[in-house]
């Protein structure tokens, strides 16, 4: 037998296909054809030998919406303002460690300004410390857009941290709250030494800031930033994690849907939110009892065009079922020969002359074909194309960019259900 790897033509089939190929092989003249299927995924088909891929999802049914039962809830919140918009008190870090700065892609990117243009930063590229939390699960951060360098680490060194900690934290929170003055160390490096064991390990306490004066201190710290070099233009990220299994509701229930926003929102001062500032992920929990459940959550832009009668009867009907006796555009190695429905329209061709084969095709076959509101345009020899978009092709959703998979929408409904085509797009 040849390398698993070898390069043959693939064939995907599901479960269902899979096991019932496997079961008509089974046969005592049919062994060694058995054992090449089920072990090493091998098929005759055609003359030609062919690879077997096994899909479990294909063909694989939603169940139906009375069968199971769905939940939701509030995995996490982010917020990126230029306040601190809470209603009970922040313990804050007078020492901030790297450990509590964000260094993971939390998929959010943050405008900055560059010579030729603005560009998309993502937040754990921008230098960052932790300020303070207000829950077990909550952290504030203060990120400094001013001391981006793309490419670099972005640490905040010793020195700058010094600065922050001398001419704008511990400035901002004395002249606020005066009575916490003799909590707060005079220098960073004093600082540095207070938390620090005798072992040179770092213990990093917080001290605890009145939820009154919280509004007060934010706009303090952005103005003192604005005098230092490197610090201008700061902002505030908060991030809430954890919450999930901690506002489980009903989505259809309006009433469940409030509460559960209200628990998890119950440390911000609701006032001063703006909704625009904010990023909500909401988990859906669906079970189906007694089944396995496989979510595909993978969403594409696409680009759509409108193909005439001519065109839907000559160009795609007959590239998805080509009749017989008329070689195919398709090459071995590309998607059609790989498609169940494929597989099963050459065999039956096979059995049949060509007048049998033209009847079935433009009298049972054509009619069903043109009940479809769109199929992938079958481009060339490729049943999905991704090539980037033309003149002739729409974008969904609109103002996408790049290359992504192209359908051919039937002519005969587009203009009767225009608004179904242009509200969804996954």
């Amino acid at each position: 037998m040849q390398p698993p790897d070898e390069d043959l033509p693939a064939i995907q089939v599901s479960l269902e296909e899979f096991v019932l190929a496997a079961e008509q092989m089974f046969k005592s003249d049919q062994l060694e054809t058995f054992i090449r299927f089920v072990l090493a995924g091998r098929l005759q088909s055609h003359d030609k030998l062919a690879r077997i891929f096994i899909n479990a999802r294909q063909g694989a049914l939603a169940p139906q919406i009375s069968e199971y039962k769905l939940h939701r809830d509030i995995d996490s919140v982010i917020g990126i303002t230029r306040d601190l918009p809470f209603q009970t008190h922040m313990a804050i870090f007078p020492l901030a460690s790297f450990r509590d700065s964000l260094t993971e892609d939390n998929h959010l990117k943050c405008p900055l300004s560059c010579p030729k243009d603005v560009i998309g930063v993502p937040l754990h590229r921008i230098p960052n410390m932790a300020l303070g939390k207000v829950d077990r699960r909550h952290i504030t951060r203060i990120f400094f857009p001013g001391l981006y360098h793309q490419g670099q680490n972005p640490a905040i060194p010793p020195e700058t941290m010094s600065l922050i900690y001398e001419k704008c934290l511990r400035p901002a929170v004395v002249s606020l709250n005066g009575v916490d003055r003799s909590r707060w160390p005079i220098t960073y490096s004093t600082a540095m030494t207070l938390y620090r064991d005798q072992k040179g390990k770092f213990h990093f306490g917080t001290i605890d800031f009145p939820s009154h004066l919280l509004g007060q201190l934010g706009h303090k710290l952005l103005e003192l930033f604005q005098k230092q070099d490197g610090l201008q233009d700061a902002f505030f990220v908060h991030e809430l994690r954890g919450t999930k299994g901690a506002s489980h509701h009903d989505p259809r229930d309006a009433r469940a849907r409030h509460a559960a926003f209200n628990a998890v929102f119950n440390l911000f001062d609701m006032s001063i939110i703006k909704p625009e500032d904010w990023v909500v992920d909401i988990g859906l929990e669906i079970q189906h009892e007694d089944h396995i459940l496989q979510w595909l959550t993978k969403g594409h832009r696409l680009q759509y065009r409108v193909i005439s009668d001519g065109d839907w009867n000559d160009l795609v009907f007959k590239r998805y079922f080509p009749p017989k006796g008329i070689p195919s555009t398709t090459k071995s190695l590309q998607h059609f020969p790989s498609a169940s429905y494929y597989r099963q329209w050459q065999s039956l061709l096979d059995q049949l002359d060509e007048d049998e084969s033209e009847i079935i095709q433009n009298h049972h076959l054509m009619p069903w074909f043109n009940k479809l509101y769109w199929v992938p345009h079958p481009e060339g020899d490729r049943m999905w194309s991704t090539k980037k978009g033309g003149k002739e092709w729409i974008m969904l959703p609109p103002g996408g960019l790049g290359g992504c998979p192209r359908i051919a929408v039937n002519t005969r409904f587009y203009g009767k259900d225009v608004p179904r085509l242009v509200g969804g797009t996954s």
